[in-house]
């Protein structure tokens, strides 16, 4: 089985298990696929971590090159970290964003980055999040609006090449295109803006420092990135 469809299956189970996910975190579900969330979940919130705060954006991201199927959010949200000035491995992005714990006991693929780690690790990191629509009309708009502030966004997109789930960075508009950074790129390279977002683009998360560390906001971004795995489960359905 090819590296590229090996990547598409992987992200349809994380996506598919999202709506047992919602559930099992709500009514505290013991056993199964409840226990498992309750192990991804468990020692990520309270691991050691540097205590900086990100700075104003400093330079334009650059790839970080993807040598593992699952690691491709880690590789975005490490490619931003850089540019506000954080060091990702001192901050222990990999194992508080848990991406190599599987999102279901029954299946050893399901690794990667989920939502509630990626909203989670940000509040604690100083950072504040929007969660965009890809699918209200005025998408477009309001990203470019957010990345003419000198900000970056993490887009889950669904590849045009084999249909696959990636997450991959974006940090400013080119000519009404927007500079993409992705971790199984080598160069940035730019997409059409509007057309882009409309036909690839799952989620988007806009990102920017807070200044501040809120604490109490942890389980609202917890609640938030389950919300937002459901609506992309909703998104693919949709589109298929």
């Amino acid at each position: 089985m090819s590296r590229f469809r090996r990547l598409r299956m992987r992200a349809r189970r994380i996506i598919a298990w999202s709506g047992a996910t919602a559930v099992a975190a709500t009514v505290l579900v013991c056993g199964g696929v409840g226990a498992a969330i309750t192990a991804r979940v468990g020692g990520k919130a309270g691991a050691p971590r540097s205590a900086t705060f990100p700075q104003p954006r400093l330079a334009d991201p650059e790839p970080i090159l993807q040598l593992e199927d699952h690691t491709c959010g880690l590789l975005s949200l490490s490619s931003a970290y850089r540019a506000y000035g954080l060091s990702p491995e001192a901050k222990n992005l990999r194992f508080r964003l848990g991406v190599d714990r599987t999102a279901h006991p029954f299946d050893a693929e399901s690794t990667g980055t989920l939502h509630p780690d990626l909203l989670r690790v940000l509040v604690q990191d100083g950072f504040r999040y929007h969660l965009l629509n890809p699918r209200r009309d005025d998408a477009a708009d309001l990203l470019d609006a957010h990345l003419d502030s000198g900000n970056l966004a993490l887009l889950l997109i669904r590849r045009r090449e084999n249909g696959g789930l990636h997450w991959v960075l974006t940090d400013r508009l080119e000519q009404d295109a927007l500079r993409i950074v992705d971790s199984l790129r080598e160069d940035v390279y730019t997409e059409p803006g509007g057309e882009f977002i409309r036909d690839h683009v799952l989620s988007v998360i806009a990102v920017a420092p807070d200044g501040s560390r809120n604490e109490a906001a942890l389980s609202d971004a917890h609640a938030d990135g389950l919300a937002e795995m459901n609506r992309v489960r909703r998104r693919l359905r949709d589109r298929d």
